[in-house]
């Protein structure tokens, strides 16, 4: 027997065709072939398999025993290739299928899991699967889709759509700016309680942009250091001090008046280097259709300007 794969889904189609209407010449009038091309193909099949298939005579052709059996496989095969490329086809129509997501947890909290029951209404024939992780993660390596990454863009490898910048803010609840007062100026933080976050890269340093646009450090302290921004946000707002952090987790706060915002006239960060808010995917061409419209799902739910700054 000599290799199978020879033997081509043409091939299969061309050799049941002539099951069904028992003549070469049928096949060939309506392919616009010479029906010496479907014999020879038939042979060359034969050949392969090293199997008589059919039985030739002057008139007309039947099928063997082994090529009744072999044509019962060679229309599974057929009609496995057909549905294949029919879900192709309407997966391009419509999107389709399961689409990996992966982003930071308190942002896919926020931002990405409220919106995800009108995603699947829009679109019932996709499915996602989201993974919240803080930790670094490499869309080719993982298999994702789609990633949501907080950051500087750097990696080459990837296509990337901003969403948004991100914008940190300095806030704190009314009742301890009653109690102790409104900072005037970052050096006055000095004389205030600063709740700070500690992360996987250590404690989390406050950045403020001078009149030079020179970026100053002052070295705040407070009581409370948690690695939970949830957690000092709500210490935040019982009173207990300031903390700073991007406008996407405490805008909600500040719309509500829970907290308030300080130094509102000088720019801050934890990180010097700007910092984007996108949606990153592996180069693929074309881009899947399941894939785009999830990402034009997100552009018009943020909107521009992103809906947690207004």
């Amino acid at each position: 027997m000599n290799d199978l794969h020879t033997i081509s889904l043409r091939s299969l189609a061309l050799f049941v065709a002539v099951m069904d209407s028992g003549s070469f010449s049928e096949v060939a009038r309506r392919e616009g072939v010479a029906a010496s091309t479907i014999s020879r193909m038939v042979q060359q099949m034969e050949a392969t398999l090293g199997s008589q298939l059919l039985f030739r005579n002057t008139r007309n052709v039947s099928p063997t025993e082994a090529g009744m059996q072999f044509a019962g496989a060679a229309r599974t095969m057929l009609a496995q290739f057909n549905t294949a490329q029919a879900q192709l086809i309407d997966q391009q129509q419509q999107p389709a299928g399961l689409v990996r997501i992966n982003a930071p947890v308190s942002f896919g909290q926020r931002h990405l899991a409220p919106w995800l029951g009108e995603l699947l209404l829009r679109h019932p024939a996709l499915k996602v699967e989201m993974v919240q992780t803080d930790d670094f993660i490499d869309p080719l390596q993982e298999g994702t889709d789609l990633l949501l990454r907080i950051g500087e863009l750097k990696d080459s490898r990837c296509h990337a759509r901003v969403l948004a910048h991100e914008h940190y803010m300095l806030v704190a609840s009314p009742a301890y700016l009653q109690r102790c007062g409104f900072p005037a100026t970052p050096d006055d933080l000095l004389r205030h309680q600063c709740l700070l976050y500690r992360g996987v890269h250590g404690l989390q340093r406050w950045y403020f942009r001078d009149d030079r646009g020179q970026w100053q450090n002052p070295p705040v302290a407070g009581a409370l250091v948690a690695n939970n921004a949830e957690t000092l946000i709500i210490a935040a707002e019982n009173g207990l001090g300031l903390v700073l952090f991007p406008d996407w987790l405490v805008g909600d706060r500040l719309q509500q008046g829970k907290l308030v915002r300080v130094l509102p006239a000088c720019e801050a960060a934890t990180k010097t280097a700007p910092q984007a808010i996108s949606l990153i995917w592996p180069r693929a061409h074309p881009l899947p259709l399941k894939t785009r419209a999830v990402i034009d799902f997100f552009v018009e739910k943020f909107g521009q300007p992103a809906y947690w700054t207004r």
